[in-house]
């Protein structure tokens, strides 16, 4: 059974950059087993209703902007799949889970490229990325990940966010934010400790709306709280950057041996 990932994503440049965060994710993927292929949710890709992206995606997409020049010349060959797309789509709507295919999305957002370029160097293997439906609730994306557990055995499953994402609060000075650390250190108890109730009750916590002035960047952990069988995750990485921004990852079903 392959391990779920929660993965904060961070400034797409981290591809480019030198920081214990790059080099601890290298080193995770490196430490796991080769899955048949990927399903991956990004906090970029949001809709209604829950859709997959086209079998016909092959293509990434530059979805920011003020960054060097060298970011945007990044290459990375993705394929997603139509056999396994259609298969996923099928075994869902047996779990009364209804997804359609979005014919309109085509390439892969960088919550999702950059988060395998540094997992990987040559990229195999079929992505299948599915949206963060914004009509779900924190109960209904929790089901969801649950839902996919039956995919573990072939396929691992990245959910790419951020622990903290108040991009309008960020500092090149080196403190580390009060509210942002505090909060971090909150969700490593909650994560580590599998506690379900605290983390469906996060938007109570003093610090949540101070990290996230809005909520799609976190909303991806609670997919990964629920496709993990064993609740209780493992922090991979932690480094806080811009003074506020978190780039905690989490692993679930997997001892760490890295």
């Amino acid at each position: 059974m392959n391990p779920t990932l929660f993965i904060s994503h961070g400034a797409p440049n981290i591809i480019l950059s030198d920081i214990k965060s790059k080099q601890n994710i290298k080193k995770l993927a490196d430490s796991l087993e080769k899955p048949k292929y990927i399903i991956i949710f990004s906090a970029h890709y949001l809709t209604k209703d829950l859709k997959i992206i086209s079998p016909e995606a092959n293509k990434i997409m530059y979805d920011f902007y003020g960054f060097e020049d060298e970011l945007y010349k990044v290459k990375y060959e993705i394929n997603s799949d139509e056999k396994l797309t259609l298969n996923l789509i099928e075994k869902l709507k047996k779990e009364n889970i209804n997804i359609s295919i979005d014919e309109n999305k085509k390439s892969y957002d960088h919550g999702v490229w950059n988060v395998l370029a540094l997992m990987y160097e040559h990229l195999e293997i079929p992505v299948l990325q599915i949206s963060i439906p914004t009509s779900y609730n924190i109960n209904q994306l929790i089901e969801l990940g649950e839902k996919l557990q039956q995919f573990k055995n072939e396929a691992l499953i990245i959910c790419s966010g951020g622990i903290t994402h108040n991009l309008g609060d960020m500092s090149m000075n080196p403190n580390i934010r009060n509210y942002a650390k505090e909060f971090n250190d909150d969700m490593i108890d909650i994560i580590e400790n599998a506690k379900e109730e605290k983390l469906k009750n996060i938007q109570e916590n003093i610090n949540f709306y101070k990290n996230h002035p809005s909520i799609e960047h976190f909303l991806p952990i609670f997919i990964a709280f629920g496709n993990a069988i064993n609740k209780k995750g493992k922090s991979f990485n932690s480094e806080m950057l811009y003074s506020n921004i978190s780039m905690e990852s989490f692993i679930f079903d997997k001892e760490l041996t890295c």
